[in-house]
């Protein structure tokens, strides 16, 4: 079990992971769930920041943050299951502990890679399912109630198998307890066909300390 120490280590390093998330990503970029605007000040290279969040409130204070930045930025109240943009429209998309609480996580994956043009990465944090069976049961029965509390945050998906599962190419950089750091592609249409029709297409996890 997770100690208090260790839990505050822990959360401590997640949140180290925020600004190398950001920080070199050029071109056009989306963010989904921008919250309070946390993330913005760490973007130095972007040519636009897109940020998206659908309370309107918190899009209120991000847009206050977003005009103390040297980056254009435009912050605007929607969902990730229904983006107002264009397909192929940005070179990079950031999630940060945002498809823990979407309502629908398929549908949300659906439009991120319609909006993200061919070559561009989607870049995570995120918490997903204990590789521990015994905590992955135990979150599994706190979830109903957590998500009461918890904006709708689940403590038990799957995110990594549902990326894969939807085409998606995924390599983890960091990994801490349930937490981790990565990068995911949409794999290209011949191999994603070719895992369709039942040929051998391998998905692979890279990890690094």
């Amino acid at each position: 079990m997770i100690n208090h120490r260790c839990g505050v280590a822990i959360m401590l390093n997640v949140l180290r992971w925020r600004p190398e998330l950001v920080k070199d990503l050029t071109g056009k970029v989306l963010e989904i769930g921008v919250g309070e605007g946390t993330n913005l000040r760490h973007y130095r290279r972007a040519e636009h920041v897109f940020a998206i969040e659908p309370d309107a409130d918190d899009v209120a204070k991000a847009q206050a943050v977003a005009k103390r930045t040297a980056i254009p930025m435009t912050v605007e109240v929607a969902t990730a299951e229904q983006l107002p943009y264009p397909d192929s429209h940005f070179d990079h998309i950031v999630s940060s502990l945002v498809l823990c609480s979407v309502q629908d996580q398929h549908q949300a994956l659906r439009e991120l890679r319609r909006v993200l043009k061919p070559g561009g990465t989607l870049h995570l944090v995120e918490h997903v399912r204990p590789q521990n069976e015994l905590l992955y049961n135990l979150f599994r029965v706190l979830t109903p109630r957590w998500r009461r509390v918890a904006c709708n945050c689940h403590l038990d998906r799957p995110t990594i198998e549902v990326l894969q599962e939807m085409g998606w190419e995924v390599t983890v950089l960091r990994r801490i307890f349930m937490f981790v750091r990565m990068d995911a592609r949409p794999l290209e249409q011949a191999r994603w066909s070719a895992r369709s029709t039942g040929s051998n297409v391998q998905f692979y996890e890279q990890s690094y300390s």
